[in-house]
């Protein structure tokens, strides 16, 4: 489920008639991964995130994504096709999510 932007679980358990709405943390995983497999070179800068918002709102056939830079930060600027959603990941997201090498390396 999709909520502002962020994946969330519905977690429902018959037997006790519990239902939670839990944080899904894999966008936070993905953003860690990309920043390292295709680090960031903004194709766009905006000073403002109303000003992205509008951009991307604007393209008529937008990339499924494309690094942003907004007031200086960079965003991930993605295209959800099978739900027909554009959003603003902000890079940050992904501090603290970092996953440890397991090679070590060289000179180690």
């Amino acid at each position: 489920m999709l909520i502002e932007n962020r994946f969330h679980n519905v977690f429902y358990d018959r037997e006790r008639n519990f239902r939670r709405l839990l944080p899904e943390r894999s966008l936070e995983y993905y953003l860690a991964d990309l920043k390292k497999e295709a680090p960031p070179v903004a194709t766009a800068s905006f000073a403002s995130l109303e000003e992205a918002e509008a951009w991307l709102k604007a393209q008529p056939s937008p990339a499924r994504w494309a690094w942003v830079s907004i007031a200086g930060e960079f965003y991930l600027a993605v295209y959800h096709p099978n739900i027909n959603h554009r959003a603003l990941y902000p890079l940050s997201m992904s501090n603290g999510y970092e996953e440890e090498d397991d090679e070590p390396q060289e000179g180690q």
